[in-house]
């Protein structure tokens, strides 16, 4: 289903990837939490990222996720599907692919590992949108792909590139963030990527956000998301107080994948542990971590 780039906004899940006690992909729990964010509320999806591992990932194994994904929404919300990859070649196929399967939108970090410069970053974004013919938002996240540029290097970049509507912005630089937007005159459309942050990312001018931590606090997320749309910036404010105290346990704890998916976990949704090379939550911690979210009242909302 076709999304013009206006309609796609508000809070969506970077979706974590489930696996199967072989370590597959587990189509069925895709499902089941695919409804769970839809009857708590999202606007839409954001998959094979950061957080669904997708880099971890075979093209095969991102095909399936992506596609899985979008068949459950069925068109109740727009998908960007995540395709960044080592090389332009397999990122352009995923793209493809995703507009093949009903994506709204794809997305690409840069390219990492190999130092290629802004031209090459660029030329890489480029074949991206191309091949996808669907919007395409740069996912700008330096602490992981070490790629740094100014905002107005940013702006000036993307703004010439055909297909490329916008960026996922996660960094927790506000004023970074405005001299984007600021250099951006409404040019490009940003979800704001530090869940921390969400309020914020809002007041600044971001038109949704898209975070890990959604995966298990939705409510209190959409919820942030809402009271900002409807000028109630109090219940926005205490709400995002909400959800950094859970942020705050999860930071203490690792604050990575494997944390997320132990804390799912506690929830009653066995998602599986994480793709080797990043190392699972060990099981004799989730006592102390269930005793963790239990003192900043989790379970109960």
């Amino acid at each position: 289903m076709s999304y013009a780039p206006s309609a796609i906004e508000g809070v969506l899940p970077a979706f974590v990837t489930p696996f199967d006690n072989n370590g597959s992909v587990n189509v069925p729990m895709i499902r089941v939490l695919v409804a769970r964010h839809l009857e708590e509320g999202c606007n839409g999806f954001f998959v094979c990222g950061s957080t669904g591992e997708g880099l971890l990932l075979d093209s095969d194994e991102r095909k399936l996720v992506a596609r899985t994904v979008i068949e459950t929404v069925a068109g109740a919300v727009p998908v960007i599907v995540h395709v960044g990859a080592m090389s332009t070649r397999e990122a352009a196929a995923l793209a493809q692919d995703a507009r093949k399967a009903g994506a709204a939108a794809v997305s690409s970090v840069p390219p990492i590992y190999f130092r290629v410069g802004l031209t090459g970053m660029m030329e890489h974004i480029r074949a991206i949108a191309s091949a996808a013919e669907l919007p395409t938002y740069y996912y700008h996240i330096p602490m992981l792909t070490g790629v740094e540029l100014t905002g107005d290097e940013l702006v000036q970049a993307f703004l010439n590139v055909e297909g490329v509507v916008g960026l996922k912005f996660t960094h927790t630089d506000m004023y970074f963030l405005w001299t984007i937007l600021d250099a951006a005159r409404g040019r490009l459309r940003v979800f704001n990527g530090a869940d921390q942050m969400l309020f914020h990312g809002l007041c600044t001018g971001a038109c949704g956000g898209i975070g890990s931590t959604y995966n298990y606090q939705m409510r209190t997320m959409v919820g942030i998301y809402q009271a900002f749309r409807r000028g109630d910036f109090e219940t926005a404010r205490k709400l995002q107080w909400r959800a950094n105290q859970v942020i705050r346990v999860l930071f203490r704890n690792g604050g990575n994948i494997a944390t997320e998916k132990a804390i799912l976990k506690l929830q009653g949704f066995d998602v599986g542990i994480p793709r080797s090379p990043i190392v699972p939550f060990p099981e004799e911690r989730l006592g102390e971590l269930r005793r963790q979210l239990d003192e900043v009242g989790f379970f109960e909302y």
